[in-house]
């Protein structure tokens, strides 16, 4: 680090990566910083963390393009794994979620179908959405973040999966909620995907069901 670089401290330590706070030049930043394991072979552990650093960085920057709120990329530092990033501030939307309206909610997650179906119609698929995984600001403004299961994929299968591992989130996290916040996500979903791919947006939302009973069985069959 130089002296315009500094990690002041350290916000959360997860399995794959460390985030912290600090400053990158005169702006805050957040330094997400991916840890060796010591289980892999050194060499295929470092490569494996500059893929993903990688993956997720650029990830960061492309989806910008298509008018998705993220966080800014300000530097990608592959030797130590580490991408440095714009600091959002203001609150998870799984922490402030219950202090909402219905009306707001009703807006708010009509907006994160929007931009999820942003996402996929572009062959981006997120892999984590998750109320954790967006923040809101005081002024409503929507940031998407952790890119860190990002993937690119035109695969139905794959969309549709991103879209159930969110229902199962709100249904989770947010039971009393749940209908209300979904049917909103879906709509604002098929809204913006509709207008370039109707029949994709349709199959992908029919084929969460399908994978919803393929859970069942699964878990059925564990049962005996």
């Amino acid at each position: 680090m130089t002296p315009n670089i500094v990690k002041e401290k350290l916000l959360r330590k997860g399995a794959e990566a460390s985030l912290f706070y600090g400053r990158w030049f005169d702006k805050e930043a957040i330094f997400k910083h991916r840890i060796p394991k010591n289980y892999r072979i050194e060499e295929l552990d470092k490569r494996i963390r500059t893929k993903r650093t990688l993956n997720e960085a650029r990830a960061l920057i492309k989806v910008k393009n298509y008018g998705l709120n993220c966080p800014q990329v300000y530097e990608i530092d592959v030797e130590s794994s580490t991408i440095v990033m714009k600091y959002i501030e203001d609150e998870k939307l799984k922490d402030i979620l219950e202090q909402m309206d219905t009306a707001k909610k009703k807006k708010l997650f009509k907006k994160i179908g929007n931009s999820i179906a942003k996402l996929h119609k572009n062959g981006h698929v997120h892999g984590d959405i998750t109320t954790s995984n967006m923040i809101l600001t005081n002024d409503d403004e929507l940031f998407l973040i952790d890119f860190g299961l990002h993937d690119y994929s035109d695969s139905i299968e794959d969309k549709s999966v991103d879209l159930h591992l969110f229902k199962r989130v709100l249904i989770s996290s947010h039971g009393k909620d749940y209908e209300t916040c979904y049917d909103a996500f879906l709509n604002g979903y098929k809204e913006e995907y509709s207008k370039a791919k109707l029949d994709e947006s349709n199959a992908i939302i029919k084929n969460i069901a399908a994978i919803e009973t393929r859970g069942r069985y699964v878990k059925k069959e564990d049962r005996k």
